[in-house]
């Protein structure tokens, strides 16, 4: 224990030390056009929020790559219990391109169990890619220290970075999650002694593995999904990328016009966390609140949440003053007339205003895999006027 407990002050001091860039731990993308996604991994596989929020992201942001997914998990899985299964879920989905997320569970084996997790590593790779799958690999997640325990966190600690030490040795695509989420719980605390990103000991919130989904995407090094306009005040199209403006004009200092987006770069919506089930024997204690950041999308200033959720508008020419903009009638946000001249990121607005979102229901279907022939189809009536 007193091993484990130098190891830990070791680690704790690296990690305030280390610098974390948007290509740390990143591969190319690896996603092509007819791609059969197979989502492989443990209980966070299983409990599905970050293969939803990654599947929210490439459907929204690529949609010319029509895209299929499967999530293939016994729950609580290994790499050793994966390949027990691989068999059948390789036939099952018949996937092009295999995402493993295994490590945190193995993670208990120790030292001891390094040998073992690096081989079952190697099968599960070789079984996909024998099957015509493309691989590449993630890191299992960080947690919070004070939740998981100083063993255990440091155990996972290091199969993360043995991961990443064998991924570069034998040249496989691994990314590399851990250490954003490590920097997110550090960082989070920091501003807030109470944030946490785990729900027990392992999982994490529902806010936090949005995170994670940010993460990932963010270091498969997506090509750039952006949607913008830019019009003058007058109501003259300037420009539109990956977006139509139609019916643009200029009536009594209100401009207007419909919007209609090949693209979605939206946010995906607040999380809807359910409190915990009381143990046997408790049933009749109070049920603890859950706390205000877990029911919300993961902060802004640690989560790449903006710069992958491009939805833009630029006007120029406004007089001074300050705008508000409205979609379907609805309110987005306010800007200032030098602020929408550069240009305004609508889903900053929104993260701003802490308005629901216009197209609020549109995103939670598009989150859960419903309504997904609106993307590209959807055409919204915007308004900016003066306040």
């Amino acid at each position: 224990m007193k091993r484990i407990h130098k190891l830990f002050g070791i680690l704790l001091i690296a990690i305030l030390a280390r610098s974390l860039s948007a290509a740390d731990g990143a591969i190319p993308f690896p996603f092509k056009v007819g791609d059969r996604v197979a989502w492989i991994g443990s209980s966070s596989t299983r409990i599905g929020i970050w293969p939803k929020t990654m599947e929210f992201l490439l459907r929204t942001r690529h949609p010319e790559l029509k895209l299929q997914f499967w999530r293939h998990t016994t729950g609580g899985g290994t790499f050793a219990t994966g390949l027990e299964n691989l068999t059948k879920w390789l036939d099952e989905s018949k996937p092009t391109l295999v995402l493993y997320n295994y490590g945190g569970n193995d993670s208990s084996g120790g030292e001891k169990g390094l040998p073992k997790f690096k081989e079952n590593m190697d099968k599960c790779i070789a079984q996909a890619k024998a099957a015509g799958a493309r691989v590449f690999l993630m890191t299992h997640q960080s947690n919070d220290v004070r939740r998981a325990g100083k063993e255990p966190w440091t155990k996972r600690k290091m199969y993360a970075e043995v991961m990443l030490e064998y991924a570069r040795e034998k040249g496989y695509a691994m990314v590399d999650t851990h250490h954003p989420l490590e920097s997110l719980q550090l960082k989070g605390q920091e501003d807030n002694p109470d944030y946490t990103i785990n729900v027990d000991t392992i999982h994490l919130t529902e806010s936090a593995y949005i995170g994670w989904a940010y993460y990932l995407y963010e270091r498969l090094t997506p090509p750039a999904a952006e949607s913008s306009a830019e019009i003058s005040a007058s109501g003259q199209v300037l420009s539109a990328t990956r977006c139509k403006i139609l019916d643009a004009k200029s009536e009594n200092g209100v401009l207007t016009f419909t919007r209609s987006d090949e693209i979605l770069p939206l946010l995906p919506p607040n999380p809807n966390p359910k409190p915990a089930a009381p143990k046997k024997g408790e049933e009749n204690k109070p049920v603890p609140p859950i706390p205000e950041f877990n029911k919300q999308l993961p902060p802004r200033k640690l989560v790449p949440l903006e710069n992958f959720s491009r939805y833009m508008l630029k006007v120029s020419g406004l007089a001074d003053g300050t705008y508000t903009i409205s979609v379907e009638g609805k309110p987005v946000g306010a800007a200032d007339a030098k602020s929408l001249a550069a240009g305004v990121n609508l889903n900053s607005l929104l993260l701003d205003s802490k308005n629901p979102a216009p197209w609020e229901e549109l995103q939670k279907d598009l989150y859960d895999g419903k309504s997904l022939e609106q993307i590209g189809r959807t055409a919204w009536k915007f308004e900016v006027k003066k306040n």
